[in-house]
């Protein structure tokens, strides 16, 4: 008997490893499926030096700094220190583009209108969120300076982020770039967000509803305190500026995001399937398979209870001024040195100068 049943133990055992295998490769087939639908691209573009498109057909409502300097001349040029790059190996830092396409196409001649950077440090699962003001003045290549926000439509993914190195010497050699079109829908498969709105806010958006359903989109009556908001009326509060600033915004973009968080946490299965479906097909990115590989693979401990991203707005107020660039458009000036040792600080808890290249 003992002779018959250990075959019979060996073909179980060899099926349930065959089986193991079947899922595994079933799992990962559909994993990389997934992955497939992103756009894979190294983000660089040949740097436009003969067109003046942005002078004539762009404004930004660059609102004064109160107590700052007025009409700072920046006529001279925009000059960024050197200085060395740290790096950490346990922290990743990727910039997110959000471009200003009002189709599911990507458009190359976009301009970045949602600049941040997200740092996830691997080792102790902390998330870091800043926001970079659009109108902050900076050099480019072959051109006058220029709002930042321009970098991207002159020479794309890869001059934003050189752009970003060389002036707040932060090492970030990745990106994600989503078009705008997408957030709402993506808020909408995850059924919507929880945002708290000021009585200002919550008239703006009910003022300017019916432009928006003239637009297509379906905007909520909405009401101060928390409202639980779907994508249109999400990203309609994302881009609010007229009541107050451009600075104002890009704090509702990250408020946005955070609330996005906050719902995938309790999201299921097939939640999460139809938001990949919907959202990575207009994401674009420089990052490998195996790079968002490993970094999924963190993300239930980024996810866990309780973790909240920390945030914050570059320049910070005290290290910007008025400045008008040579073509007489008004811009931020900025004291890149100041804030490259603030983002230092904020990012790796560093504050000394034994940086590294």
């Amino acid at each position: 008997m003992k002779n018959r049943k250990k075959p019979i133990g060996i073909i179980i055992a060899i099926s349930i490893v065959l089986l193991l295998t079947i899922v595994t490769l079933l799992g990962w087939a559909y994993y990389n499926s997934k992955l497939d639908l992103i756009q894979y691209n190294d983000g660089s573009k040949e740097i436009d030096t003969s067109t003046s498109y942005a002078v004539e057909n762009d404004e930004l409502d660059i609102a004064d700094l109160p107590d700052a300097p007025e009409d700072v001349d920046a006529s001279g040029g925009i000059e960024i220190l050197e200085g060395d790059i740290y790096h950490d190996d346990d922290v990743i830092n990727i910039l997110l583009l959000g471009t200003d396409e009002r189709t599911d196409e990507f458009n190359e001649n976009a301009r970045a209108d949602a600049i941040m950077v997200m740092s996830l440090n691997t080792k102790e699962h902390t998330i870091k969120l800043i926001s970079i003001e659009r109108g902050i003045g900076v050099p480019v290549p072959g051109r006058n300076d220029d709002w930042i926000t321009h970098t991207f439509r002159y020479g794309g993914a890869a001059l934003t982020m050189q752009t970003v190195r060389d002036c707040f010497k932060l090492d970030v050699e990745r990106y994600v770039r989503v078009n705008f079109n997408v957030v709402s829908k993506a808020i909408g498969k995850i059924g919507g967000v929880d945002i708290e709105l000021t009585q200002a806010e919550a008239d703006h958006l009910n003022s300017t509803k019916k432009n928006y359903y003239e637009s297509g989109s379906d905007i909520q009556t909405v009401h101060a305190g928390t409202n639980h908001l779907n994508g249109d009326t999400a990203m309609a509060y994302a881009r609010i500026r007229k009541i107050d600033s451009d600075w104002k915004r890009i704090e509702r973009q990250r408020a946005v995001i955070q609330a996005a968080i906050n719902q995938v946490k309790n999201s299921d299965i097939f939640t999460l399937n139809a938001l990949a479906d919907a959202i990575l097909p207009m994401v674009q990115t420089n990052l490998t398979k195996a790079e968002i590989t490993r970094l999924m693979l963190e993300v239930p401990a980024f996810l866990s209870e309780g973790s909240k991203m920390e945030q914050m707005t570059i320049p910070t107020y005290e290290t910007c001024w008025n400045s008008v660039g040579v073509d007489g458009r008004k811009m931020i000036g900025v004291d890149f040195e100041a804030n490259a040792q603030i983002l230092k600080e904020f990012f790796y808890g560093v504050s000394d100068n034994n940086s590294v290249q």
